[in-house]
C-alpha cells in the first residue's frame, strides 16, 4: 500500500495505491501553519482500517513550509517513511529549462505521468490555484510552458481589490450578459478565462509542432478541469494525473 500526497497551495490531495490501482482519494485544506501532529491526526482519521498497513509514502510539495511536518506526520501516525520528489529526483524526465529549481514539482510529476501513461509530444493543462501548461517532447524532455492565475484566484482578486464586488463561485453562467453583479462576474471570469486558455493552448501547440499542431496530445487535470474541458474540443481529462505521477516516481526512486 502506497500513500501519495500532492501538496498544493490550496489543497493536499491524497491517493491510496495498491500496485497500479488507485483505490481511494481524499483532500485536506492546505494550511502552512499546521503542525505535524495536526496533520497526522487528520491522516490517521482518513486512512480506513480496511486498507491495512501502509508500506510507504511519497509526496510532492509546492509549499516548502509543510515538508518536514508531512514527513513527520506520515511516519508517526501511519508508520511509514515518506519520500520527497524534487526537481533533483532522477525520474527520467530531462528539465530543458533555464532554471530547473524553479519548476514546481507538480509540473514535473504531470510531465512524468503524461509521458509514461499517455505518450508524447503532449501538453498538460493543470487547473489548480494557478493554471499551468506543461510541454513534454517525444523524447521525454520537459520543455517549459506557461502559468496563468487560476479562475478562483481571479474571482478572489476582484473582491480583495475592489470596494463593492463580492467573491463568487466559479461556474458556467446561464448567459454572458449578466443581469446582476454575481452573474456579471461569473460571465467575465468563466468566458474570459476560457478565452485565455484557448489562446495560450493554440500558441503552445503551434510552437511545439508548427507543421502539425494536432499531433500534440492535450491532457487536462486539476480540480476545475471538468468545468472548462467541455468547451475546449478534443481534450482528454485525467483527474488523477499528478497522483499517478507520484506513483510512477515512487517506482523509479524505490
Amino acid at each position: 500500500m502506497l500513500l501519495a500526497l500532492d501538496v498544493g497551495n490550496t489543497n493536499i490531495t491524497l491517493g491510496a495505491f495498491q500496485g497500479e490501482r488507485l483505490l481511494r482519494t481524499w483532500r485536506l485544506a492546505t494550511d502552512a501553519k499546521k503542525t505535524a501532529d495536526e496533520i497526522g491526526v487528520s491522516l490517521k482519521a482518513l486512512w480506513p482500517a480496511e486498507l491495512g498497513q501502509l508500506d510507504g509514502a511519497i509526496y510532492g510539495s509546492v509549499v516548502p513550509e509543510l515538508d518536514r511536518a508531512i514527513e513527520t506526520a506520515v511516519k508517526l501516525y501511519l508508520g511509514a517513511p515518506a519520500t520527497a520528489v524534487t526537481y533533483k529526483s532522477k525520474l527520467g524526465i530531462a528539465l530543458k529549462v533555464d532554471k530547473p529549481a524553479e519548476v514546481g514539482v507538480d509540473r514535473i510529476l504531470n510531465a512524468l505521468a503524461v509521458y509514461r501513461l499517455h505518450g508524447a509530444p503532449a501538453v498538460v493543462v493543470d487547473f489548480g490555484t494557478a493554471t499551468t501548461f506543461d510541454c513534454v517532447s517525444a523524447r521525454g524532455w520537459y520543455l517549459g510552458g506557461a502559468i496563468l492565475p487560476g479562475p478562483r484566484l481571479a474571482a478572489r482578486a476582484l473582491k480583495e481589490h475592489t470596494a463593492q464586488l463580492p467573491e463568487v463561485a466559479v461556474a458556467k453562467p446561464a448567459r454572458v450578459v449578466g443581469k446582476n453583479t454575481v452573474e456579471c462576474i461569473q460571465a467575465g471570469v468563466y468566458y474570459g478565462y476560457l478565452g485565455m486558455i484557448e489562446r495560450v493552448l493554440k500558441e503552445t501547440l503551434r510552437e511545439m509542432s508548427p507543421k502539425n499542431p494536432k499531433s500534440v496530445k492535450v491532457i487536462a487535470t486539476g480540480g476545475l478541469a471538468g468545468l472548462f474541458t467541455t468547451e475546449l474540443g478534443s481534450i482528454q481529462q485525467v483527474p488523477d494525473l499528478t497522483l499517478q505521477g507520484l506513483r510512477l516516481a515512487h517506482e523509479v526512486l524505490e
